[in-house]
């Protein structure tokens, strides 16, 4: 799962009066202030990490829909998903945290609105009819009856985000929220989390299978949290409100140049294969002594050397294999160069967070070992790698 970090902040929650769309008058506009960053699922949770985290799929009991691990897992309910033994309780028991949870209804809505006042957050869209039909001002952003195919629930994160980088939170599917449901007041509130008791959840977002009105910020609907509201139109997707507990995640955030400051005329190329777990790392460095001052060398000083080293990561962690190259000649095929797969060494990376790690190296071949600080060069990467370096 990749988390998106939403800032803290006040918004105006709910619908202005005569918006269009508001077909069931339970949008009443009010201030809403959010005084705690939170982190929200960059997607709906998919089949694949439902499958993940449950042992079992929840895809077909009330239909057959959309089949596929990067597609949105639906016939799922409130109480499947918050309720005793349900995926939020065994998500935290994996990860050995209590940081996941359902979105409040506010966190909810100040996500969808990402700073935004329209009835989306890519725009009113008041030229176009909200009755299903074709719509270019929606086509980029959502998945409505006007462009799904079918229409049905399509694969998680194929239309373009939203100004926080959340994907769908117009359309696709409906979404399961924390709150009970419940009326809005137009006084301003804190924090709030609905109504207490037992009934009515709320749902928003809207549908692959609804008119576009459904899918405005503002709008929202009320649904049983047990199996009476089991469909293949409704989906979820996570939250937290604090990760610093939880392991970093090596991504491909990281691929980057990587040094020391204390060596600084040393540093290392750093590539993350997401797909295969695997780390590759080049670090271009010196020999253990100064080469005689009477060798000779055609292409950089005779002491530069370069290390390459791969291996497979978990986690924050990656242990490395230093490979050993020899023979061949500078762009040239002959004679061929050959590497000992055995390597020389083993090599540690170690992440604390988009940042900062340390690398531990133990070269048996030369008797040497030791462990330094890394840090980047730029950041440009950090926002990527801090978009998807929490489960």
């Amino acid at each position: 799962m990749v988390l998106v970090k939403v800032p803290a902040g006040t918004f105006q929650m709910g619908s202005p009066a005569g918006e269009r769309g508001d077909v069931f008058g339970n949008e009443t506009q009010h201030q809403v202030t959010l005084t705690q960053d939170y982190y929200l699922g960059k997607t709906e949770i998919t089949q694949a990490q439902w499958e993940a985290v449950m042992g079992t799929p929840m895809r077909t009991e009330c239909g057959n829909l959309s089949v596929g691990d990067d597609f949105p897992v639906y016939c799922v309910t409130w109480n499947r998903i918050a309720g005793p033994g349900g995926f939020i309780e065994k998500l935290n028991a994996h990860l050995e945290t209590d940081a996941f949870r359902l979105p409040t209804e506010a966190e909810w809505e100040r996500a969808a609105r990402a700073d935004t006042t329209t009835r989306y957050s890519h725009g009113d869209a008041l030229e176009c009819s909200d009755e299903c039909g074709a719509c270019a001002a929606h086509d980029d952003y959502m998945w409505w009856c006007g462009n799904a195919p079918s229409p049905e629930p399509q694969a998680v994160g194929q239309k373009l985000p939203n100004p926080f980088g959340l994907h769908d939170m117009h359309g696709n599917l409906w979404e399961i929220v924390n709150d009970r449901y419940g009326e809005f007041s137009s006084s301003p509130a804190t924090d709030p989390t609905g109504p207490g008791g037992n009934g009515d959840i709320v749902l928003r977002g809207g549908g692959a299978e609804y008119e576009a009105n459904y899918s405005r910020s503002a709008s929202r609907l009320g649904g049983s949290p047990d199996d009476r509201a089991q469909n293949d139109e409704v989906g979820f997707r996570i939250a937290a409100t604090h990760v610093d507990g939880l392991t970093f995640q090596i991504n491909n955030g990281l691929n980057d140049a990587w040094y020391n400051p204390e060596t600084s005329g040393q540093g290392i190329l750093l590539t993350v294969y997401p797909d295969i777990k695997l780390v590759f790392l080049a670090w271009f460095t010196y020999d253990t002594e100064r080469p005689p001052e009477d060798v000779d060398a055609f292409l950089g000083e005779p002491g530069h050397r370069w290390l390459t080293a791969q291996g497979n990561y978990e986690g924050n962690t990656a242990i490395l294999t230093i490979a050993e190259t020899k023979g061949g000649v500078f762009d040239s095929p002959e004679p061929e160069p050959v590497t000992d797969p055995a390597g020389i060494g083993t090599m540690t990376l170690e992440f604390v967070n988009c940042s900062e790690g340390r690398v531990s190296y133990d070269i048996q071949t030369l008797g040497i070992s030791g462990e330094i600080p890394i840090q980047r060069i730029v950041a440009d990467n950090v926002p990527l790698c801090e978009a998807m370096a929490s489960p």
